[in-house]
C-alpha cells in the first residue's frame, strides 16, 4: 500500500479535485465564478399584458446569477458523479485497502442513492417544463408570444462562454489526472464516464449554436432531460455495482468478530 500511495503526486491530484470541484460549482452557477449576470429576458411586464401568470414568471427568472437555461445546469448531475469518483478511486491509493474496503461500498451506496432520486426529481421537472413550453410555443398566436417573452431571448453568447470555460477546466482536470497517476487511464469506469461528461457538453454547445434563437431554449430544456436520464442510469449502476462491496465488508466484520 505504501508503494501505491507513493505512486500517485498528491499536489497534481490535489489539483485535478480542485479543477473538478470547479466545474461542478460553475455548472450549478456560483455567482463569484460566472462571467456575467442573469440572463436575459423579455420584461415581465411585457409577458403579463400577454396573459402570462405572475407564478410562471417568479418561477421563470432569477435575482441570483445562474448560467442560462437548464442544460448546464444539469451536467452537474454527471460531472459530480465524476468528482466522487475521482475521489474514491484516489482514496483507495491514500488509505490501507480494509479500510478502504469497508467504506467504499456504504458510502457509494449513500451517494448514489441521494444521486438516484435528484436526477428522478430534477428530469421530472425539466419535463414538466419542456412540455409547457412547447404547449406554449404551438398556441399561436397569444401562447407563442407568451413563449417568446418568457423563453425566446437565450443567451448562448454567455452559454458559450461558460461551455469554453468547462471544456478549459476538464481538460486541466483530464491532465493532471493522468500526471498524478497513469494507472487512472486503467480505470475503465472512470475514463468512460470523463468520455460521457465530455461528449454531454459538446452536444449541448451544438444545441445552442444549431437551433435558431427563438428554440433554443426548448432543445437545451430536452438536452437537460437526456443529461439527467444518462446520470440516473449512471447512477443506477453505482448503486448496484456497491451491493457486493457492502456484503463482503460485512462478512468480514463477522470473520473478525468471530
Amino acid at each position: 500500500m505504501a508503494g501505491a500511495a507513493g505512486g500517485l503526486r498528491r499536489p497534481l491530484y490535489f489539483l485535478a479535485v480542485v479543477a473538478a470541484v470547479l466545474v461542478v460549482l460553475v455548472e450549478v452557477g456560483l455567482p463569484v465564478l460566472l462571467l456575467d449576470g442573469p440572463p436575459s429576458r423579455a420584461s415581465s411586464g411585457a409577458a403579463l399584458e400577454l396573459g402570462v401568470p405572475e407564478e410562471l414568471l417568479a418561477g421563470a427568472g432569477s435575482e441570483v446569477p445562474q448560467p442560462p437555461g437548464a442544460g448546464i445546469g444539469f451536467l452537474a448531475f454527471i460531472d459530480g458523479l465524476l468528482l466522487f469518483s475521482v475521489l474514491m478511486v484516489g482514496l483507495s491509493l491514500l488509505i490501507p485497502l480494509r479500510l478502504y474496503g469497508r467504506l467504499q461500498g456504504i458510502v457509494t451506496l449513500v451517494v448514489s442513492l441521494l444521486w438516484v432520486v435528484m436526477c428522478l426529481l430534477a428530469g421530472l421537472a425539466a419535463l414538466a417544463t419542456l412540455m409547457l413550453m412547447i404547449g406554449l410555443f404551438v398556441a399561436a398566436p397569444f401562447g407563442t408570444l407568451a413563449y417568446l417573452a418568457i423563453w425566446g431571448s437565450f443567451s448562448t453568447g454567455q452559454a458559450a462562454a461558460l461551455l469554453g470555460l468547462l471544456l478549459f477546466l476538464k481538460i486541466c482536470f483530464g491532465v493532471f489526472l493522468v500526471l498524478s497517476q497513469p494507472r487512472f487511464l486503467r480505470v475503465k469506469g472512470l475514463m468512460a464516464l470523463v468520455v460521457v461528461s465530455v461528449v454531454l457538453q459538446l452536444v449541448l454547445g451544438f444545441i445552442h449554436g444549431f437551433l435558431p434563437g427563438p428554440v433554443v431554449a426548448i432543445g437545451d430544456h430536452l438536452w437537460a432531460i437526456v443529461t439527467a436520464v444518462v446520470a440516473l442510469v449512471w447512477a443506477l449502476v453505482m448503486l448496484i455495482y456497491s451491493l457486493p462491496a457492502i456484503i463482503n465488508a460485512i462478512r468480514t466484520s463477522g470473520s473478525v468478530a468471530d
